[in-house]
């Protein structure tokens, strides 16, 4: 098994702190976030698609982890 990174053992501290569906929610903000900054800062729509097509997705996985109570 490969050794974990810090990145893994940050992100599993946030978990363990706000819980799943907190982590994938806050994912979701920043990806909006980022697809504001584009479509604002640079008028690039193309590029800000995938960015809230993403947010979207990581809702609808934050939904199904709160039903499970993660």
């Amino acid at each position: 098994m490969a050794e974990r990174s810090d990145l893994e053992d940050v992100l599993e501290s946030i978990v363990d702190q706000t819980g799943l569906a907190g982590t994938i929610e806050a994912l979701a903000t920043v990806c909006v976030a980022k697809a504001e900054h584009l479509k604002s800062n640079w008028q690039d729509a193309v590029a800000a698609r995938p960015w809230t097509r993403i947010a979207f997705r990581l809702d609808s996985v934050a939904a199904v982890a709160k039903r499970e109570g993660l």
